[in-house]
């Protein structure tokens, strides 16, 4: 009697056991948990940024819609099956430390010197009595002639002197813009001149010639005015971007195309405004041109080499750039995906430097951008923006 008791306590047992799986495994049983959990939206996981009210078939691939539901946990990560990780090929990177390094050709054009320019007037009215074979764009050296001319104002001033011995007269003579060598022929021959050589005060090439024989002239008239081309300007313009990182140890050197040339800049320098068009800012270096090779107009390229600070760096694959803002995805030490804003100080070479971001700290350099519309779909990220703003 005693095993017959026995007996049928463990069929009733095995009974209770085999019902209560059938129970849970059954599909009628996983409708009903179904039926309970809150969706929010259904959603193609290759297209997770369409979201749809009811389910059925996708309408971008052969397979049907994955509901959300409500009650998914509310957190600013995301998980995904690592088998589904590993076929999509996710890989991850350590950030590190590091330098940026920047080398780059800009396109450059050589020009006048602006700063060695002189601009002759006689500050006096006349006349030209001769001009000179001479038109914009000709060379010149210092003391070369460039007319002659005369002045009624100096000759009487001339007379003035030589009658009162006058030191002051002398000193008018030079207001009025009589050359000095006149001034002291004057003074040394006690004779009146009334025709002037107009003379070249530097060297360098003739960019307004304007005056020819016979002409009158008024006193704030421009003889000529010449542009020294030793030493002669190198402009380029570069990319804002790329200026924070320019310093004195940056290496620069110059291609001229027409001529086969490259050789080393000793100096160059960035100038402050910057062309709110094409964000750029023009570079400008000098290079000396005593035999006058170098002309302006030619077409060369600066190059530049230079590197940043040390920070801290990721492949630039890992970083979500949307404009408003910047963003990686990384990775927890229990597996999990966090979305994380950033700001980006500057790229190269498949590096991208950041700030908001620890070293050591892993980033995901690639499938970045499905765990990014995981996240979206989620909420993640809308919790790493109110995360970010408190």
């Amino acid at each position: 009697m005693r095993n017959i008791k026995i007996a049928t306590a463990v069929l009733l047992s095995n009974i209770l056991v085999i019902f209560t799986a059938w129970y849970y495994f059954s599909p009628s049983s996983h409708e009903a948990n179904r039926q309970e959990r809150k969706v929010l939206f259904w959603y193609d996981p290759m297209y997770p940024n369409t979201r749809f009210d009811a389910p059925g078939p996708s309408p971008f691939m052969d397979m049907d819609l994955v509901p959300k539901y409500a009650d998914e946990e509310q957190t600013a990560s995301v998980r995904i099956d690592p088998v589904q990780t590993q076929n999509l090929g996710l890989r991850t990177a350590k950030a590190h430390i590091g330098t940026l390094l920047f080398s780059q050709s800009v396109p450059a054009v050589l020009n006048y010197n602006s700063h060695d320019i002189a601009v002759v007037q006689p500050r006096s009215y006349g006349f030209v009595e001769k001009s000179y074979a001479i038109s914009a764009g000709d060379s010149v050296k210092k003391g070369d002639i460039l007319m002659e001319i005369t002045v009624p104002e100096w000759v009487d001033a001339q007379s003035e002197y030589l009658f009162s011995k006058n030191k002051n007269v002398l000193e008018r003579l030079r207001l009025l813009g009589m050359p000095k060598d006149d001034i002291q022929r004057l003074q040394k021959t006690l004779q009146v001149q009334t025709r002037f050589r107009i003379t070249a005060p530097i060297s360098g090439v003739i960019t307004e010639y304007k005056l020819r024989e016979g002409m009158n002239f008024a006193k704030e008239s421009v003889i000529a005015q010449i542009q020294s081309i030793s030493p002669i300007w190198a402009e380029a313009f570069i990319p804002e971007s790329l200026t924070s990182f320019i310093d004195e140890k940056s290496e620069f050197s110059i291609y001229i195309p027409s001529l086969k040339e490259e050789f080393d800049l000793l100096h160059a320098e960035i100038l402050p405004s910057v062309n709110q068009a094409t964000k750029t800012l023009n570079l400008r270096a000098k290079i000396n041109n005593p035999k006058g090779i170098y002309k302006p107009g030619l077409s060369a390229y600066i190059n530049i080499k230079t590197k940043s600070a040390p920070m801290i760096l990721i492949p630039s694959s890992a970083v979500i750039d949307i404009g408003s803002e910047q963003r990686i995805i990384t990775v927890d030490n229990d597996g999990s995906f966090v979305p994380k804003l950033i700001k980006i100080l500057g790229e190269s070479n498949g590096f991208t430097a950041v700030s908001g971001l620890n070293e050591n700290e892993s980033v995901v350099s690639t499938g970045v951008f499905l765990i990014d519309s995981e996240a979206d779909i989620s909420g993640a990220l809308d919790r790493m923006r109110k995360a970010d703003n408190d």
